[in-house]
């Protein structure tokens, strides 16, 4: 068992750098990637906390103990400052997520599991004093791995498979794209047709409704998908494709902060992903997606929109999916893809 040893000056400055980074998120402890500490510890003392790792991150990690070091060394920190911090508190690490969206890409479960070896091979490998030192800069570099290559035993979870919030992303993305790149729509009348879509073919997900409402309205660092506008349709595909697992990770997410009844942790979120922040703090801002509407559109756009969605939203049934989810994400994702063929 590794006994973290730290003092006081450790524990301050590792709360500190986390608070001032804004690396870790939870909608009702966290909202802004800054903690209320009496909320955070009460939890704590009720339930104990998971944490998940973005892609990014996990890159990171896996590169800093192959290598022992960054060549970006603020980089080196913000990991060892993330795994610091989680071992400070007692927490799990999750690198679940951040695998599956390397292992859908490739549609290879043997990648997956090679990752979450790697991943199991790191936790046990550093000591949590390691990690403190290094986001202190105490130390610039750690002892390298030396990875097994071996397949991580008796897992269960398909990480090849993306999963029914993978393909709503990317359908939704898909359409999403289809929009922006129609100069002919206003930004109100965009997310009018977007929601009506959304209400016909999926579940209604409040991340990416406040994402593309952003887009639409041309909201400052709010970025298109990779490629949006290139003439090379299959280039703004695979834009979509990409940005669909950072939308994902919040709605994988949400599933269990949403329920939390139904699980024995709590689960945070780290990234350090603009983006991801951005929409993730308008999101969870007092008023929601509501807010954002009436922040970014005029009081006549604002009030056309809220009669438009409560219209459609009134005895609301949700589209029936069928046995086979993914088959029909499938399908609708191949509707838009042909949809962006088509010269607008």
């Amino acid at each position: 068992m590794d006994i973290l040893v730290v003092d006081d000056n450790d524990i301050s400055f590792v709360w500190d750098a986390i608070q001032k980074l804004q690396l870790i998120f939870h909608p009702s402890i966290a909202p802004f990637g800054k903690f209320d500490y009496g909320k955070f510890f009460k939890s704590k003392a009720q339930k104990p906390c998971s944490l998940f790792l973005d892609r990014n991150i996990l890159i990171s990690l896996f590169k800093l103990c192959e290598q022992g070091e960054l060549k970006n060394r603020a980089e080196a920190q913000r990991v060892a400052l993330i795994m610091a911090w989680a071992a400070l508190n007692g927490m799990e690490v999750s690198s679940g997520l951040a695998v599956m969206e390397r292992a859908s890409q490739l549609q290879c479960q043997k990648s997956g599991l090679l990752e979450i070896q790697r991943f199991q091979e790191i936790m046990s490998a550093y000591s949590a004093q390691l990690w403190v030192a290094l986001a202190e800069g105490r130390i610039t570099k750690i002892p390298p791995i030396t990875f097994s290559q071996a397949l991580a035993q008796n897992i269960t979870v398909d990480y090849a498979a993306g999963g029914d919030h993978y393909d709503m992303a990317l359908a939704s993305l898909l359409h999403a794209v289809w929009l922006y790149r129609d100069k002919k729509l206003s930004a109100a009348e965009k997310v009018r047709e977007f929601f009506q879509w959304t209400c016909d073919n999926l579940l209604i997900g409040e991340y990416m409704l406040v994402y593309v409402t952003l887009l639409f309205a041309g909201c400052e660092n709010i970025k298109a998908p990779q490629n949006a506008n290139s003439k090379d349709i299959e280039k703004v595909i695979a834009g979509c494709e990409n940005q669909a697992w950072d939308i994902s990770y919040l709605t994988n997410w949400s599933v269990f902060y949403e329920h939390p009844d139904d699980y024995p942790e709590e689960f945070m979120f780290a990234t350090n992903d603009v983006l991801l922040k951005r929409i993730f703090i308008y999101k969870n801002n007092p008023h929601g997606w509501n807010g954002v509407l009436f922040n970014v559109f005029s009081k006549k756009e604002y009030g056309e929109l809220i009669e438009f969605i409560e219209k459609n939203t009134e005895n609301r049934k949700r589209p029936d999916f069928g046995e086979d989810s993914h088959k029909y994400f499938q399908l609708l994702i191949d509707d838009e893809k042909k949809r962006l063929k088509v010269p607008l």
